[in-house]
């Protein structure tokens, strides 16, 4: 999509909860029992009301806790806690109509505590309800359903591996990314540390022989009154050509050059442990101070935010294109550096273009004529 174009703004992440849903389809057996239960049927109509409320909720805590977009704020813990205390009520609401039966919905209860309470609390329930499924028909004189005790901690046990190995992978994520931060801040350091030897051996030098220049020039005034003049001449020389050099080195800081740029980027991608395919340095195109620009803002975005494992970088005289196959984001278009990035493309009679969902990204630049 074109910089400021939302028509694509919809991911695969926006029907993540289908896959919580799905599950729904388990609820035929408390259904049947409802059906089948020898209860007036003013009871069975209440047990089936009970049955699809806590479908409805069901569907939506799924929506809300597995529909999170990229920096969408956490949801909020009296919101949590509603949705558990809906769920556990309706659960203990079919237990007086088919008793130990009810205990099929304990599974759902295990996925929703497993997306919002903590490690430890998740444990805590999931072995409370596998206990209260063999302890509570026993109080109570029903029969105990060993299937549904066996399935329950099959059920509990895979919750909290899955919640045990996510965990880990978010925070290996987390690591990397606070490891591609540093690897930009030292990369910054790396360039503060270069443009400050380079003012220093310029105007170190130059700044040095015309010190001594003026003041031999101060003591030939009287005696020697031409030469003077010969070293002053020299001293303004000097005073130009150090000023024009530090033009240079200021100049190549504010206008990036395409080959510096390539190189750079190399450099970057393998500090964050991305393989790169980049164009030769000496690419030739009439664009190689926008498309610099372009490569620089890009591959900036590729190691700080997209998780990628590799990037391929495409230079023909009228386009350039940068690909990862990282996490993408529509919310990646609207960031304030491919903003003012689209700002100097579009000033360049070109058009910027970003593709990113969950397969990776793509910012292509064309220059028309």
């Amino acid at each position: 999509m074109s910089i400021g174009d939302t028509s694509s703004a919809r991911t695969p992440r926006q029907w993540r909860w289908v896959f919580g849903a799905v599950w729904l389809i388990f609820l035929v057996y408390p259904l049947t029992a409802v059906a089948t239960v020898d209860r007036p049927m003013a009871l069975r109509v209440v047990g089936v009301a009970v049955i699809v409320a806590f479908a409805v909720v069901y569907i939506a805590a799924c929506v809300v806790f597995m529909n999170g977009r990229p920096g969408q704020r956490q949801v909020p813990n009296r919101v949590r806690l509603g949705f558990s205390v809906v769920l556990g009520a309706l659960t203990l609401a079919l237990f007086p109509i088919i008793h130990e039966q009810a205990f099929g919905l304990a599974g759902f209860l295990m996925a929703i505590i497993s997306f919002i309470a903590p490690r430890r609390l998740q444990i805590v329930v999931i072995v409370s309800l596998v206990a209260a499924a063999w302890l509570v028909p026993r109080l109570f004189g029903w029969t105990i359903d060993f299937g549904v005790v066996a399935i329950m901690a099959a059920i509990g046990t895979t919750m909290i591996a899955i919640r045990a190995i996510s965990e880990r992978e978010s925070e290996r994520e987390s690591a990397e990314e606070r490891q591609r931060e540093l690897n930009a801040e030292l990369a910054v350091v790396a360039e503060r540390e270069r443009v400050a030897r380079d003012v220093h051996d310029i105007l170190g030098h130059s700044l040095t022989v015309i010190s001594v220049k003026t003041e031999l020039a101060g003591r030939l005034v009287d005696l020697d009154p031409e030469r003077a003049k010969a070293e002053i001449d020299e001293v303004n020389a000097l005073a130009r050509e150090a000023l024009a050099e530090v033009r240079s080195t200021v100049g190549r800081l504010r206008t990036p050059e395409l080959p510096t740029v390539i190189a750079s980027a190399g450099s970057a991608l393998a500090a964050a442990g991305i393989a790169a395919e980049l164009p030769d340095a000496d690419v030739q195109t009439p664009n190689s101070t926008l498309f610099a620009w372009v490569l620089r803002e890009a591959v900036t975005n590729v190691v700080r935010h997209s998780g990628a494992s590799t990037c391929r970088v495409v230079v023909v005289p009228d386009a350039i294109t940068i690909a990862d196959d990282g996490d993408g984001s529509p919310l990646l278009a609207y960031g304030n550096g491919l903003r003012g990035l689209s700002e100097r493309v579009a000033g360049a009679g070109g058009t910027l273009t970003v593709d990113s969902d969950v397969t990776g990204t793509t910012i292509s630049a064309r220059v028309v004529g």
